[in-house]
């Protein structure tokens, strides 16, 4: 019986410690998203005081843990469009995470590496104009108080819209937590009978 009650407060402490450990996990994932705004369902940087060229873009991005932006829908669209315009950016044209190298003419998302799903070309666009344009950014160059999107030249500095992956990271290490806590509880209610038998 000492045996088995050595054992319990074991099992005890460990619980303790692992539980523990698995909040601070959790706690220690932030909701502050600085310097990212929310529009709609998602989280974008916008920086507008710095012109760099795609691939600068691309890696300015990398430096706040984000890709260049990938608009998904015309909702996304619309709401970068009126932040953009309200703000007083409409004379600015903005990279985005989209271009064309592996075959001319296919415009693929860097981030997800399928072909964008949705699009809002100018009139006309793309059109790889003088056979250099390979980068997508987003220009308001029309009345209808909506940017759009344009092939550029990828070494032409514009300024920059990043996206802030979705959160997954918080979610899966407090399902593993709970996850892990029961496992450990059914095994030491089974292993009972078999810590009796230890000499």
């Amino acid at each position: 019986m000492a045996k088995r009650g050595i054992t319990k407060h074991i099992l005890l402490v460990f619980v303790c410690i692992f539980s523990s450990s698995s909040t601070t996990s959790v706690n220690e994932c932030s909701t502050d998203k600085d310097p990212f705004i929310k529009l709609g369902n998602k989280y974008y940087l916008i920086n507008a005081a710095v012109q760099l060229s795609w691939h600068q873009a691309f890696l300015f991005c990398r430096t706040y843990d984000s890709d260049l932006a990938t608009i998904e829908s015309e909702v996304e669209m619309n709401a970068l469009s009126s932040y953009l315009i309200t703000n007083g950016h409409s004379t600015k044209h903005f990279w985005i995470g989209a271009n064309d190298y592996a075959d001319e003419g296919k415009f693929m998302s860097y981030k997800t590496g399928r072909p964008m799903v949705y699009t809002k070309w100018s009139g006309g666009q793309p059109d790889n104009a003088g056979n250099i344009e390979d980068c997508v950014h987003l220009w308001h160059i029309n009345n209808n108080n909506m940017f759009e999107m344009n092939d550029w030249s990828c070494a032409d500095g514009k300024n920059i819209i990043c996206e802030l992956p979705k959160p997954q990271k918080c979610c899966r290490v407090e399902r593993i937590s709970n996850c892990g806590l029961k496992k450990l509880a059914e095994i030491f209610a089974q292993s009972a009978n078999v810590l009796d038998c230890i000499e």
